[in-house]
């Protein structure tokens, strides 16, 4: 009787430390599920358009790959909250240039997945800009890339080319979600996957993960922006940054050179807040040309002036080779003497059009001109190029 009372019990205990020993192995709810209840929850309305066009969630697996993209936008917010803040800044302009070159406004979420609306980004692969513009593109889009200026990162000029190249892509493949994948990839691999492929449609084709991501990304990114209250995303109060109130004013450089810093103290403002207001420059010094500036709105006249009179003083101004480049721009004795004369250059392997312009400190299109030849059409080791210098 004893005995069956003592196993009775030890069992009873052993069922008791079971349940222990179950519970302890089970966490308690933690206070971060909730994130992820939210983005397994993510809002896809029945009907999506991109640029005028039906994006075709009910073809096999288009809904996943747009809901995977909002996951990713959603799940690390940090790009998503400096969209939010910079959008005000910066797409009025981009929508501006839309409507005047009949595009649809929806093309504003390609600059804003490529850079995060920063003009000084640069890729691990060179692309640079708003537009993430590589050199070959920006130089067939007439973008200028020298020693002093880079127009890739130059928000109107890059804004026009960006939608200019993609209003021709969508001409060339016939859609908008094709012209996108083009942007990304190429127009030669996109072409070249259809044809393998025998796909007509963005949708049906297997690209690259990245290109395929890529148009996905713009239209989820375009459902988070136009619909923030159905992601959890309060704006009331929210701190954006606004259009800054700022000028343009074409000024024309007479001296061999300017420091960037008199451009910037004549502005009246800061080094960095005159970079921040014209990106596009990348060198302390800008040599003798014609340039549009922008400032501050109430210093326009008195950037003029104070310019001119720097200039006016300090007649013996020379050109200084940027540190990083062995390029000389001019000769010492470039502001007596403006005669232009032409002297030969032998193509070496490797050489390209735009190159040789940058190594002599003048346009691709003069360049172009002066030897009767294309820039799209490649040179040859050996072949014979005029370049004009002023001496």
């Amino acid at each position: 009787m004893r005995l069956s009372i003592a196993i009775a019990c030890l069992l009873a205990i052993l069922s008791v430390h079971d349940k222990l020993s179950i519970a302890d192995t089970v966490p308690p709810p933690h206070p971060f599920t909730a994130p992820i209840n939210q983005l397994l929850h993510l809002y896809i309305p029945d009907k999506v358009e991109f640029c005028g066009e039906p994006v075709p969630l009910t073809k096999e697996d288009v809904t996943e790959r747009l809901d995977t993209e909002l996951v990713v936008i959603m799940g690390n917010p940090i790009d998503a909250t400096l969209w939010f803040k910079r959008a005000p800044r910066y797409f009025p302009m981009i929508e501006r240039l839309t409507r005047q070159m009949g595009l649809p406004e929806d093309l504003k979420y390609v600059a804003l997945i490529e850079s995060n609306l920063r003009a000084d980004a640069v890729s691990s692969a060179g692309a640079t800009g708003p537009w993430q513009f590589m050199e070959a593109t920006g130089a067939s889009c007439n973008l200028e890339n020298t020693p002093w200026r880079d127009d890739r990162r130059q928000w109107e000029l890059a804004t026009k080319a960006a939608l200019k190249h993609l209003a021709d892509l969508r001409a060339t493949f016939g859609s908008w979600a094709l012209a996108l994948a083009a942007y990304n990839a190429g127009s030669a691999r996109i072409s070249k996957d259809m044809d393998v492929q025998s796909e007509k449609d963005f949708y049906g084709l297997k690209l690259p993960r990245e290109t395929e991501r890529y148009v996905l990304r713009a239209i989820a990114a375009k459902l988070i922006m136009e619909n923030p209250a159905a992601y959890g995303i309060d704006l009331k109060g929210a701190r954006l940054y606004e259009p800054e109130c700022t000028d343009v004013v074409t000024l024309d450089i007479q001296n061999e050179t300017i420091p960037v810093w008199v451009l910037a103290h004549a502005a009246g403002i800061s080094y960095r807040g005159f970079i921040q207001l014209n990106p596009w420059i990348v060198n302390s010094y800008i040599p003798r040309g014609g340039y549009d500036f922008t400032v501050p709105a109430k210093a326009l006249q008195h950037f003029k002036d104070a310019v001119s009179a720097w200039e006016y003083s300090h007649p013996e101004a020379k050109w200084h080779e940027p540190a990083e480049t062995k390029i000389k721009i001019t000769k010492k004795d470039a502001p007596k003497r403006k005669n232009k004369v032409a002297t030969v250059y032998h193509v070496k392997k490797g050489d390209t059009i735009n190159g040789i312009a940058r190594q002599y400190g003048i346009k691709t299109n003069e360049l172009c001109k002066l030897n009767g030849i294309s820039k799209k059409r490649p040179i040859r080791p050996g072949q014979k190029l005029k370049i004009r210098k002023e001496l």
